[in-house]
């Protein structure tokens, strides 16, 4: 069952490790290399696998943004990190932790109250506390609604007036321009790594089950 698990994890990984690793060279000898916090795709789990589409659209480019604890540090990994890739960088002490237009929000989610209609996008992941700010910067006042005609609705009310992104992906903004059309094939990235996570959890709990067994073999 490990030797499958083990198979299955790295199968899965290994699409999606060209866009979600982030390496880079040690810039100087006293940096902490965990300042560096890592990819925002990595950072987040998705609450509710159904809006895996909405959120990749909600975040955008940002989603694989890398975040790092100071601009100071950031600006040290972009100039002698040796990166390979152009990538952007989000400072934690740069992103200030904005209130967010509750009244607008919850104007939008008051319109509809049938279950997973209106949500607000950030309420839709779950994140370490010091991330705040990053995932603010990422997801913003973004909506995700049930179905287009909820999203133009809620975006275009005059007591709303939010950026609301459907669970096909469809995306509607309160200046009038709407974006959506073909989608491929292939899964959203959150939903394969939430796939990815699944998968580890059970070869990690496989081990631990195995390592035990091998305990009792050996006393």
């Amino acid at each position: 069952r490990v030797a499958k698990l083990d198979e299955d994890y790295n199968r899965a990984s290994s699409r999606l490790s060209s866009r979600l690793r982030f390496d880079f060279a040690t810039p100087s000898k006293n940096f902490d290399r965990s300042s560096v916090k890592g990819v925002v795709a990595n950072l987040l789990t998705v609450k509710d696998a159904s809006a895996s589409t909405a959120l990749e659209v909600a975040a955008g480019g940002k989603l694989f943004g890398v975040v790092v604890d100071t601009a100071q540090n950031a600006k040290s990994v972009l100039k002698r990190g040796k990166l390979k890739r152009r990538v952007t960088i989000i400072p934690l002490d740069k992103m200030r932790r904005r209130t967010l237009p509750e009244e607008r929000m919850a104007a939008a989610e008051k319109l509809y109250t049938g279950p997973k209609e209106v949500r607000t996008a950030l309420s839709l992941v779950g994140y370490a506390e010091e991330l705040e700010g990053a995932m603010q910067h990422v997801f913003g006042s973004t909506l995700v609604c049930k179905t287009l005609d909820i999203a133009k609705a809620v975006t275009f009310h005059k007591r709303v007036k939010l950026r609301s992104v459907t669970l096909e992906g469809d995306a509607v903004d309160p200046a009038g321009t709407m974006s959506g059309g073909s989608r491929g094939r292939q899964a959203p990235v959150l939903f394969q790594l939430a796939a990815v996570t699944e998968i580890r959890n059970k070869l990690e709990a496989t081990r631990t089950e195995l390592n035990a067994n091998r305990s009792k073999l050996d006393g």
